[in-house]
């Protein structure tokens, strides 16, 4: 849509605490959580690059293309910077 990156960014984190809300978080293995989240942290920084807007392809392919890819956080400001500069 039209959102800025913030309050998409913001309306997709809405989202997961709502969902994080109902995790099971009784673990047999500590190891088991800490993979748990680390996959979930990864793939919801995929879901954030694929719902951004076309004009976002640059730096998305940017961010894709790193050796490993940062985190949610890092992304987000990146994503956002660059919202900043265009604007």
């Amino acid at each position: 849509g039209n959102l800025s990156v913030a309050s998409f960014y913001a309306a997709l984190k809405t989202k997961w605490e709502e969902l994080d809300y109902h995790v099971n978080d009784d673990w047999n293995c500590g190891s088991d959580h800490e993979l748990y989240w680390q996959k979930e942290w990864m793939d919801r920084t995929f879901i954030f690059l694929g719902g951004l807007r076309d004009e976002f392809e640059s730096i998305r392919s940017q961010i894709l293309n790193c050796d490993e890819t940062p985190g949610i956080e890092e992304v987000y400001a990146r994503v956002e910077s660059e919202e900043q500069r265009r604007q």
